[in-house]
C-alpha cells in the first residue's frame, strides 16, 4: 500500500513538473499548436488540449462564448500580462445558459484571473453539482465543483445571477472582482432572481474585496443551509433588493438534512467589514440563520422600500404539501455595525418578524444607528409600535450598549476624526482588519467597516523591486490602469491615498520581469484627485 501511495505521489510531482502554458488569441487558429507564436483561436480548443495543472493564457481582445465548459481539474485561465481578455455570451438564447460553466461536478482546483466575463442567458459563471430535478441523488452522494478561485475579474451584464453556486460546490473563492448589472436578459423576467452571487447550499464560500454595484436583486446571499461562508471587505451599492442575506427562501430538496435536519437557511456565516449603500430591501438580512456573526459593517440607506436596514425573518420551507419548517435565527451575534438612513425614509432601522429571534443566546449590541428624523425599531413579536432605542432596550434587552447619533462619516463613508464611533466598539475575536485591509488597533475597536487612523497591513514588498510606473489613461472612471516595468519578480504594495493622506485601499500586486499592466477597481470612489503609491513611487490621478 505504501508503494502504491508513493507511486501516486510521484505521478503528481511529474504532472506538476510537466505543466504547460497554452495560448489563445483572437487572430489565432484552432489548428495551431497553441504556442505563443501560434495560438489557438478559441478557449474551448485550449481546454481540450490542456492537462490538469496547465495555464491557459488569453491575449487581449474579444472572445465569443457559446457556453464554454471548463471540465478539467486545476486549469488556470487568465489574461496575458498587460492585456485584457473579454469573454462574451448572449443573454437571449437559453441554450447559452452560462458564459463560463464549470459543468463537471467532480472538477476541482483551478482559477479564473484578470478576465472580463459578460452575459449568459442565466449566469455569467456557474458551478455545477450532480443533482437531478427529481431529487434522485441523495445529498450524501452529491458532488460539486470545488477549490476554484475567481480573482481580479470583471463580471457583468448577466441574464440572471452573475455567479451561481449549486449545492455541494465547496471552497469557491471570489476575490477582488467587480460584479455589476445583473438580470439584463429575458431569463430574469419569469422568475426575477438576479443576484451578484447566488449560493444555494455551497459550503465554504469566500467573497472578499469585491465591488458589487447595480445589482438587480441582492448583492450576495447564502441560503439553503449554506455553511461556513465568509463575506468580507466588499463594497455593495445600488441593489434592487438586498445587500447581504444570510438565508432566504429555499425549496426543501436543496437542504442537507443529515447535517441540518431543522432546515436552517444559513449556518455559521461571517459578514465582516462590508460597506453596503442604497438597497431597496434589507441592507443586511437574516432568515433562519444559525451561529451567524455580523461584525463591523457600515450600511447606508438600507431598506429604502421595505424590510429594514437590519432585518430578521423566519424560514418558510415546505417539506411536503402539508408540512413546512419555520425556524428563526439562533445564536447570532450582530455587533459593531453602523446603520444610517436618509432623512424622510420612513422605515425601521431594525425589524424582527414573528419568531425570528427565539431563545436567549442572540446578541444584538454595540451598534450605531442614525436617522435625522429619529431611529425606529420594530419587534413584531411584542408590539407593532415604532420604538425609540430606549424603548427597544427596555422591551427586548437588545442594543444596551448601542447609540443613536450622527456617526460623522466622510463622502467615502470612512470615519471622520471627531466620529463618536472611534474606540466605541466591542473587541471581537478575529476582527483584526478593516474594510481597506488596514490593521485595527489593539485597544477598543471602532464601530463600522472603517478603523480610523488604522495602520497599513502591507508593510512593504517581499523583496526589493526596481520598477518604473506609467499611468494608462487619466482621468479614469471605473478602473485605474497602470503600466509597471520591473527587472525582477516580487510583491509590490499598491495604495490608493486621498489628498488628506488617508489610505483608502491597498493590496499586494505580483510583479514579474518585463512590462505589464495592472487594473485596480476605483468605481466606488467619489470624483476627485488621488494618489497612487506603488512601492516607493507616487503618481497623481483623477477620478471622474
Amino acid at each position: 500500500m505504501k508503494k502504491i501511495l508513493f507511486f501516486a505521489f510521484l505521478q503528481i510531482l511529474v504532472a506538476q513538473s510537466q505543466a504547460a502554458t497554452w495560448y489563445v488569441a483572437p487572430n489565432g487558429n484552432d489548428n495551431n499548436p497553441g504556442a505563443l507564436a501560434s495560438p489557438f483561436k478559441t478557449l474551448p480548443a485550449a481546454i481540450e488540449a490542456a492537462n490538469p495543472g496547465d495555464d491557459i493564457v488569453l491575449r487581449g481582445g474579444n472572445y465569443t462564448s457559446q457556453e464554454i465548459r471548463i471540465n478539467k481539474n486545476d486549469l488556470h485561465i487568465k489574461s496575458y500580462p498587460g492585456e485584457w481578455a473579454v469573454i462574451t455570451a448572449v443573454t437571449n438564447i437559453e441554450d447559452v445558459s452560462a458564459c463560463l460553466w464549470y459543468n463537471e461536478p467532480e472538477t476541482t482546483g483551478g482559477s479564473l484571473e484578470r478576465l472580463e466575463i459578460v452575459g449568459g442567458y442565466y449566469y455569467a459563471i456557474k458551478f455545477e453539482t450532480n443533482w437531478d430535478w427529481d431529487n434522485s441523488v441523495p445529498f450524501s452522494q452529491r458532488r460539486g465543483v470545488s477549490h476554484v478561485t475567481v480573482k481580479d475579474c470583471i463580471i457583468h451584464h448577466s441574464g440572471r445571477d452573475a455567479i451561481k453556486l449549486t449545492p455541494a460546490c465547496a471552497h469557491i473563492s471570489i476575490l477582488n472582482c467587480e460584479i455589476h448589472h445583473t438580470g439584463v436578459g429575458p431569463g430574469a423576467q419569469l422568475d426575477f432572481n438576479a443576484e451578484g452571487i447566488d449560493n444555494v447550499n455551497a459550503p465554504d464560500l469566500t467573497v472578499r474585496g469585491c465591488y458589487f454595484h447595480d445589482i438587480a436583486t441582492t448583492g450576495v446571499y447564502v441560503k439553503g443551509g449554506g455553511r461556513n461562508c465568509i463575506i468580507e471587505q466588499n463594497r455593495i451599492e445600488n441593489c434592487g433588493e438586498g445587500g447581504i442575506y444570510l438565508g432566504f427562501y429555499t425549496d426543501a430538496e436543496w437542504f442537507d438534512t443529515d447535517f441540518n435536519p431543522q432546515y436552517f437557511e444559513n449556518v455559521n456565516g461571517l459578514v465582516l467589514n462590508n460597506l453596503i449603500v442604497n438597497t431597496q430591501h434589507a441592507g443586511i438580512g437574516l432568515w433562519g440563520a444559525k451561529d451567524a456573526q455580523v461584525y463591523n459593517n457600515t450600511v447606508i440607506n438600507g431598506g429604502q422600500a421595505e424590510h429594514a436596514a437590519l432585518f430578521f425573518n423566519t424560514t418558510d420551507v415546505w417539506i411536503d404539501d402539508n408540512n413546512s419548517a419555520r425556524v428563526g435565527s439562533q445564536n447570532v451575534h450582530i455587533q459593531n455595525n453602523i446603520f444610517v438612513q436618509a432623512a424622510g425614509q420612513d422605515l425601521a432601522m431594525v425589524r424582527v418578524r414573528e419568531n425570528a429571534l427565539p431563545g436567549s443566546t442572540n446578541v444584538v449590541d454595540n451598534n450605531f444607528y442614525y436617522d435625522p428624523n429619529g431611529a425606529v425599531f420594530l419587534d413584531d413579536n411584542l408590539d407593532w409600535q415604532e420604538w425609540t432605542l430606549a424603548q427597544w432596550n427596555a422591551h427586548t434587552f437588545r442594543d444596551l450598549h448601542s447609540f443613536t447619533a450622527d456617526p460623522k462619516l466622510n463622502d467615502s463613508f470612512h470615519l471622520l476624526a471627531d466620529s463618536p464611533c472611534i474606540d466605541a466598539g466591542a473587541n471581537l475575536a478575529g476582527v483584526d482588519h478593516d474594510l481597506d485591509g488596514q490593521l485595527r488597533s489593539d485597544g477598543a475597536n471602532d464601530i463600522g467597516a472603517d478603523e480610523f487612523g488604522a495602520v497599513s497591513a502591507v508593510s512593504g514588498p517581499s523583496q526589493t523591486v526596481d520598477l518604473s510606473v506609467k499611468m494608462v489613461g487619466n482621468p479614469v472612471a471605473e478602473w485605474l490602469t497602470v503600466q509597471v516595468s520591473a527587472e525582477q519578480s516580487g510583491d509590490m504594495p499598491a495604495q490608493i491615498i486621498g489628498l488628506d493622506g488617508t489610505v483608502l485601499a491597498e493590496q499586494l500586486l505580483p510583479v514579474t520581469p518585463g512590462t505589464e499592466q495592472h487594473i485596480l477597481t476605483v468605481g466606488h470612489l467619489t470624483a476627485g484627485t488621488y494618489l497612487l503609491r506603488l512601492g516607493s513611487t507616487v503618481v497623481v490621478w483623477v477620478k471622474m
